[in-house]
């Protein structure tokens, strides 16, 4: 029984174990290492096949890894009672956590495992330590700044790190906390920036002349200029989600805790491109197989044709922030835009209604300034004449 309990340890545990449900609902693991799917595992993840076949692959990808003493805590089998490693899979196996998409819970199960790699004393050849082990006791303010600041040459990396330890941090068991939240006590770097760059209306018409009228690629893009989709539901939308002359359908973000039902009409300029393509799946954006995209595939294929077209710097996003900067210059409320992108709370609209508030004003107090017409005296004697309303207010339009 006891041999039992130790393979239970070792396998569900493992780390770079991908969980696939097959329609059939059975369970499929595969090995992902760093984004990438290496290769299919035994069904049976309890069995001595499975071990085998997983450190057999594992090693033949990582061989530093294979190289590294016994008590490596990634080699270990046994994963310790309060470390930092046992206190991350108590979280990865919390209802908060597998609440979460698949791909969301993929990008933090990668976070984690790459704080686990981190070396205590990454300039100590003799010191093959790494945070995985750590006792609990020890993860102090000094140790997570320590996490926290190995990215700190990309601080919104920095930033996802500290963001992913205070939910760690957070997990409870038996509705009770496993330990202080010391996370919440150290700082992040609070970079100021709007993230993806926002869409012009120039790159647009430079990526529509690269790919030209009629491509998949330009048919991307007229989706999400007149809706602001984003990835996961340019994904999905197609014909099913029409009713009349409107998209229905349910966000796939935050689906799972808070869901959206969005409906949409759909732009007459959007209606006239999706006369023009003819409809062969459930989806309007098919492979080149003429099968639906899959999210992760879709936004590789979007990056590649903005990078086709001269411009790597610009997503998916880039779009979606163009068009909520555009209708919100053309006087759209908080209301309309949340109403239109799925947001609540105003947190979000605020962004780009505040932004187009300051323009309009700061247009409107250009045309108040009065200096007594003593901006006359700027002018030659022939200029007056050729410009409107210098001798009263200065109308700037």
């Amino acid at each position: 029984m006891a041999g039992v309990v130790m393979m239970d340890v070792a396998n569900i545990d493992l780390p770079y174990v991908e969980r696939n449900k097959s329609r059939h609902k059975t369970i499929r693991y595969y090995l992902r290492i760093d984004g990438k799917r290496i290769c299919r595992l035994p069904d049976d993840i309890d069995s001595e096949e499975f071990s085998i076949a997983y450190w057999a692959a594992r090693k033949a990808v990582l061989p530093v890894a294979q190289a590294a003493p016994e008590h490596s805590p990634l080699m270990s089998s046994i994963v310790k009672p309060n470390t930092f490693r046992w206190l991350c899979l108590e979280y990865m196996r919390s209802n908060d956590f597998m609440a979460l998409d698949t791909t969301t819970q993929t990008r933090r199960r990668n976070i984690i495992e790459a704080m686990w790699e981190e070396q205590l004393h990454p300039n100590d050849p003799a010191d093959r330590r790494t945070f995985a082990d750590m006792p609990l006791s020890r993860l102090d303010v000094g140790n997570l700044e320590k996490l926290r600041d190995r990215k700190k040459d990309v601080p919104f990396a920095a930033d996802e790190r500290l963001k992913v330890l205070r939910q760690v941090f957070n997990t409870t068991k038996e509705g009770k906390p496993i330990t202080a939240n010391v996370a919440k006590l150290v700082a992040p770097f609070k970079v100021h920036t709007d993230g993806h760059t926002t869409a012009t209306p120039e790159e647009i018409g430079r990526f529509i002349e690269h790919h030209g009228i009629g491509s998949k690629a330009v048919f991307y893009l007229a989706i999400q200029m007149y809706t602001g989709f984003r990835v996961s539901d340019l994904a999905a939308i197609g014909p099913q989600h029409r009713r009349k002359d409107t998209f229905k359908l349910r966000l796939f973000k935050n689906r799972k805790k808070k869901p959206v039902d969005l409906e949409i009409a759909i732009h007459p300029i959007l209606e006239a491109v999706l006369a023009t393509h003819k409809v062969t799946a459930l989806t309007y954006l098919v492979t080149d197989f003429g099968k639906p995209f899959s999210v992760k595939g879709l936004g590789n294929r979007i990056s590649d044709w903005w990078r086709q077209a001269g411009m790597p710097h610009l997503t998916s996003h880039s779009i979606r922030k163009g068009l909520a900067t555009d209708v919100a210059h053309n006087e759209a409320t908080d209301n309309m835009l949340e109403s239109m992108f799925g947001w609540s709370g105003g947190r979000t609209s605020k962004i780009y209604t505040r932004d187009a508030n300051r323009a309009r004003l700061a247009r409107q107090t250009v045309a108040k300034i009065n200096w007594d017409g003593m901006g006359t005296k700027l002018l030659s004697a022939d200029q007056p004449e050729e410009i409107e309303g210098v001798a009263g207010c200065g109308n700037v339009g």
